[in-house]
C-alpha cells in the first residue's frame, strides 16, 4: 500500500515538474506557443500553494462534516443533547463492568463490542435493509407463481429437483 501510495505522488511530483518545464521552455511556431518564463512559473506555483493545499484541507473537513459520523459522534458523547436511552446509562454500565473484569484479570466479554465497535445506527440500519429484503421475498412468493410453487413446496417438505420445473397456467 505505501509503495503503491508513494509511487503516485512520486509520478504526480515528476509530472507537474515536467509541465512546469514545458510552460516556460515552449516555444511551437505551428501552435503560436510561446514560453511563460520563469517569473509567470513562480507566480502559478505560489498561486497553486496559497489556494489549492488549504483547499484540499477544507474539502476533507466539509466530506467529514458532512458525513454525519462526526456530528453524531459530538452529540452522542454530551449528555444532555444524546438520543440514548437513559443518557446512555447502559452502556456506561457495561463499559464500567468491561473495564473491572480488565482490573481483575478476567476476560472481557464479547457482548462488550456490541458498545465500542458498532453504532447503534448502523445496526438499524442493517435491521431495516434485513425488512425490506424479507418483504421483498415475501411479495415474491404472493404475486409469482414460481413463488408461490416454491413456497408450498419448502411449506409441505418436499424435494423441488423431483417436481416438474415448468409451471402452467
Amino acid at each position: 500500500m505505501l509503495l503503491k501510495f508513494s509511487f503516485f505522488v512520486i509520478n504526480f511530483a515528476f509530472l507537474v515538474q515536467l509541465a512546469t518545464i514545458i510552460a516556460v521552455y515552449a516555444s511551437w511556431g505551428f501552435a503560436r506557443i510561446q514560453g511563460i518564463g520563469w517569473g509567470w512559473a513562480g507566480a502559478i506555483w505560489i498561486v497553486s500553494i496559497v489556494t489549492y493545499f488549504p483547499l484540499d484541507v477544507l474539502k476533507f473537513i466539509i466530506r467529514c462534516a458532512l458525513s454525519g459520523k462526526s456530528w453524531d459522534n459530538m452529540i452522542q458523547n454530551k449528555t444532555a443533547f444524546t438520543t440514548k436511552k437513559d443518557y446512555g446509562k447502559g452502556e456506561r454500565e457495561a463499559q464500567w463492568a468491561v473495564a473491572h473484569r480488565t482490573l481483575h484479570g478476567l476476560q472481557s466479554a464479547d457482548s462488550s463490542a456490541i458498545y465500542n465497535d458498532k453504532n447503534y445506527t448502523e445496526l438499524s440500519e442493517i435491521a431495516e435493509q434485513a425488512k425490506r429484503r424479507a418483504e421483498v421475498a415475501r411479495l415474491r412468493e404472493l404475486h409469482t407463481i414460481k413463488g408461490h410453487v416454491e413456497s408450498v413446496v419448502k411449506l409441505k417438505g418436499l424435494d423441488i429437483d423431483t417436481i416438474q420445473q415448468h409451471y402452467t397456467v
